[in-house]
């Protein structure tokens, strides 16, 4: 895979697991060479019962038990799956120095964007047990390896992350699915802010000269954030607006005497489009805060809330976009505190 999308599926499952145990990245396995398990993770029997909105299903299952999860942006062959073998084996002879004692084998997930055709056949993969489609099983239980096709994931809220990390068409679907999710859905929290990073870290300048695959995709996010972003604001600005026409219109009509009825409907009027501008205004603070928020991996204190919509009042909101996308999250909580920033 390449670098940036690479990262994007190591740190979105890595969140997950995080989630309900222990979790890490590039876990470097002891050998002559050189060589790294994509993710490592370890359960929490306590965390995973803290979740229950982590349903039962696909991922719910790799994170049952320690495992490691190996991820291909194309399919791999026999050659990649001996490497992924031998980094298992070679790990949990690790684990076992370490711990001194006998140790079950970690599990071991594959987890690639296309059909893997090859290694399905001559290792003796077959549809796993589940019944769901795109999972495969090793040919007998005690090889512990699951081999996961992104492509053949049903379209369901459980697959959503992990279609996230597969081609174009299953990817543009996945982040449509995501923008569906209630906000507070926890498989947003867990990607949204891998996404918009990916989305905005790399300047303009410098995508023509991305590889056409990590290009695509980042263009493909920033357009499916910025429509997120567009949608949120206009569904807020027209419930404000519908609740203000309903209050002013009462409102005239309990004041205004029959002979004045024309006068109070431009009342009504000129009082719903103030409440516009207003609604307006709290929308897009609220998601210039969020934005805020997910640069900082914090909620906003009230004085920068506060802040904040001062700088949109008097600044415009291109200044201060031009500062979220380009400052750090240190240069950000600077400018904020600084009442004369410009």
């Amino acid at each position: 895979m390449h670098f940036r999308l690479d990262q994007l599926a190591k740190n979105i499952l890595r969140d997950f697991f995080v989630l309900v145990g222990a979790a890490e990245t590039e876990v470097e396995v002891p050998a002559g060479d050189a060589q790294r398990i994509d993710v490592w993770h370890v359960p929490d029997p306590a965390l995973l019962r803290a979740h229950p909105e982590i349903e039962p299903g696909l991922l719910r299952s790799m994170a049952a038990e320690a495992g490691m999860v190996e991820v291909f942006s194309a399919a791999p062959g026999a050659a990649e799956l001996h490497g992924c073998m031998r980094k298992r084996y070679q790990w949990h002879h690790t684990l076992e120095l370490r711990a001194e004692r006998a140790l079950q084998l970690p599990s071991a997930w594959i987890v690639s964007a296309g059909r893997p055709d090859g290694v399905l056949r001559d290792f003796g993969f077959v549809q796993d047990a589940s019944g769901l489609a795109g999972l495969y099983a090793g040919p007998a239980p005690g090889w512990r390896s699951h081999a996961v096709v992104i492509a053949e994931l049903p379209r369901v809220r459980g697959t959503v992350l992990l279609r996230l990390l597969g081609a174009p068409r299953a990817r543009r679907a996945a982040l449509r699915d995501l923008a569906a999710l209630p906000g507070d859905a926890w498989e947003r929290r867990v990607a949204m802010p891998w996404l918009v990073r990916l989305s905005f870290e790399v300047p303009e300048q410098l995508l023509p000269g991305l590889p056409s695959e990590e290009r695509d995709f980042i263009m493909e996010t920033r357009e499916w954030f910025e429509q997120f972003t567009a949608r949120k604001v206009a569904a807020g600005v027209e419930a404000g607006l519908k609740e203000a026409v309903k209050e002013a219109v009462k409102e005239a009509k309990k004041e205004a005497k029959k002979e004045a009825l024309q006068e109070a409907k431009r009342e009504a009027e000129q009082r719903a489009e103030e409440a516009k501008r207003e609604a307006e205004q709290r929308a897009r603070l609220r998601l210039t805060a969020q934005m805020c928020e997910l640069r900082f991996g914090r909620p906003l204190t009230e004085a920068e809330t506060a802040a904040l919509g001062e700088r949109l009042a008097r600044l415009q909101e291109s200044r201060v976009a031009e500062v979220l996308l380009s400052f750090s999250a240190e240069a950000l909580a600077t400018w904020l505190a600084d009442p004369n920033a410009t």
